[in-house]
């Protein structure tokens, strides 16, 4: 079972974020990658994502083929331009998204998604009978 996220080469994006997050923002203006938890238990997988400062309706959750896709768009707030002048601006305004290959043998139909405070909790079910065991394999 892989779950490497889609978009990761090494990960680029969370060095930037974690390392150099004033730059990441000048680099990549369009798209940033909101921080994602992925936790396997017996029966589902739990992904949790911190999408501070998003509302509930733009939020899209798409789960196909086994790949699971997060997207979400921030609004730009005009309203500190008018009361007077920013001077540091480093929350980040657009559009966020994350996917990530979960494999198969999942339930697609009986995906739940909660979202409360600015974190977006996603429990993706497991096929019954399916075994994420490793099996040694003989080499001859």
């Amino acid at each position: 079972m892989s779950l490497v996220p889609r978009d990761s080469w090494f990960d680029f994006s969370h060095m930037f974020d974690h390392n150099f997050p004033t730059l990441r923002h000048r680099l990549d203006a369009d798209v940033y990658s909101p921080r994602i938890n992925i936790v396997e238990q017996e029966k589902n997988f739990e992904i949790t994502a911190d999408l501070p400062g998003v509302n509930k309706s733009d939020i899209s959750v798409q789960l196909s083929n086994g790949s699971l896709t997060i997207e979400a768009v921030t609004k730009k707030d005009d309203q500190e331009e008018k009361d007077g002048k920013v001077i540091r601006k480093e929350r980040y305004e657009g559009r966020l998204l994350r996917s990530f290959y979960l494999g198969h043998n999942i339930q697609q139909e009986d995906v739940q998604a909660h979202f409360t405070d600015g974190v977006l909790t996603i429990v993706v079910p497991k096929l019954e009978g399916t075994s994420s065991d490793s099996t040694n394999i003989e080499i001859n």
